[in-house]
């Protein structure tokens, strides 16, 4: 070894120490140090490297190789020459020289604080767009942000809020309140703006429970039926005075009914008198004649589609709605809503006609008279099994006011043969009017005995 010089292990150590000090720098100054500052750093730390390679080649060379002082000293001066070029040539460039045409442009000069400040905002575009201009590039048109489409659940709706509005609306109708849900979708109060109409706005989403194809196919069916059922004209049924769709929600514009459901009265501690029991089930059987005369089936006879008006008038709705999903509901196998209400053919899935919306109407007749459903179970097969086999208890059972000729009626609309059932929701009507007008005749004579 020369001189002073150190082992070339130690110089090893000191070149690799600073080979990861050069690395770590490289990697930290993109974070905390940049422009001319950092880009004379990077050059200083270059210019040392070679001062350390210098040294190291000198003892290497000098180990491996029989050179003299002379040679050793011109190998040293060599790489020290190399540095000081680098050190030179990066100064030339770094201080003198300028970026060529039509190479790397400079960034646009952003306007003045003072042009910002002061211009009205009409004129902060026209602004950006001389900046733009001056290196010959123009802002990129701004994409418009996807619309956020919230979770849904199966009995949530969406309502479309305009910002020029001061209530949510869908389509033409302003929504005023809830009014409430059922398995197909939601009920509110609107009104129509051109007419000035309160009205009932029933919403339905079919993509909730079929896939596209099949939802565009029952929406189609949908609308047809409420075109048909539309132009019914009947005292006993709901009018329906327009259908539509918003975004992917379909919904019924009705008349607004001030009443009650049946469903208030199907209960045992809330049942109607026995009189006005059979005159509600007369007014629907009124309804469903009407209705199978022009060749449609309701298909969902139950308490929650039959409305009682202050005045006593009853209103049977969404007509129309369950024929819409019948086909596909039945083809995938899926029931919705309750079963308990249907007919032997129809939760057979069979093909049905107005005879099934009789034996479903004698299910509800049953529950005014008694608050009890004739036929139960926990799950479907055993409600099949109950609708299409078992013979209901006798409604005195629960209620043994009952007349009987009200049981007999009862008896003949839930018939499980169709051919022992009424033939016709008119026939089914008539009995009750005459049972009605028989009781009439009886208070009367007691009224004028106890005269």
């Amino acid at each position: 070894m020369v001189g002073n010089e150190r082992p070339w292990i130690a110089q090893a150590f000191i070149l690799v120490l600073y080979v990861i000090t050069l690395v770590i720098y490289n990697r930290a100054k993109k974070e905390y140090v940049g422009g001319k500052i950092g880009a004379a750093i990077n050059l200083i730390m270059v210019f040392v490297a070679f001062l350390f390679l210098s040294d190291y080649v000198d003892y290497f060379v000098s180990s491996l190789l029989p050179l003299g002082e002379q040679a050793r000293f011109s190998v040293k001066i060599l790489f020290r020459l190399i540095a000081i070029c680098v050190l030179a040539f990066g100064g030339l460039r770094f201080f003198v020289s300028k970026p060529a045409e039509g190479g790397v442009a400079q960034p646009a000069p952003m306007p003045k604080m003072e042009e910002v400040e002061t211009a009205p905002v009409s004129d902060l575009d026209a602004v950006v767009q001389a900046g733009m201009a001056e290196v010959g590039t123009t802002p990129p048109a701004a994409e418009a942000p996807p619309e956020a489409t919230p979770d849904l659940g199966p009995d949530e709706t969406v309502v479309v809020q305009e910002v020029s509005q001061s209530k949510p609306s869908l389509g033409r109708y302003e929504i005023l309140e809830e009014l409430g849900r059922g398995a197909m979708g939601i009920v509110y109060k609107g009104r129509d703006p051109k007419l000035n109409r309160v009205t009932a706005i029933k919403t339905i989403r079919f993509t909730d429970d079929f896939d596209e194809e099949q939802a565009a196919k029952i929406r189609e069916q949908f609308y047809r039926e409420a075109e048909v059922v539309a132009k019914l004209s009947h005292p006993n049924i709901v009018t329906i005075y327009d259908v539509g769709e918003d975004l992917d929600l379909s919904y019924l514009a009705m008349e607004y009914l001030e009443g009650e459901s049946l469903e208030t009265f199907a209960r045992k501690e809330n049942l109607l008198p026995i009189r006005k029991g059979i005159d509600v089930t007369a007014q629907v059987c009124d309804a469903l004649a009407y209705a199978h005369n022009h060749g449609i089936v309701h298909r969902d006879i139950k308490p929650a589609n039959i409305m009682i008006l202050k005045n006593g008038l009853v209103k049977v709705t969404d007509f129309g709605i369950a024929r819409a999903t019948a086909s596909s509901k039945t083809r995938t196998g899926v029931i919705k809503g309750t079963p308990y209400y249907m007919s032997p053919e129809q939760i057979s899935g069979m093909k049905v006609d107005g005879r099934s919306d009789i034996f479903s109407l004698g299910i509800v007749f049953y529950q005014l008279l008694t608050g009890e459903l004739p036929f139960g179970g926990e799950n479907l097969a055993a409600i099949m099994y109950q609708i299409t086999t078992v013979e209901p208890e006798p409604p005195t059972t629960h209620n043994p006011k009952i007349y009987k000729a009200a049981v007999a009626i009862l008896n003949r609309a839930l018939e499980k043969s169709l051919e022992s059932r009424y033939q016709n929701a008119k026939q089914m009507g008539d009995h009750l009017r005459l049972l009605a007008q028989k009781l009439d005749e009886l208070k009367g004579k007691a009224k004028a005995s106890e005269g």
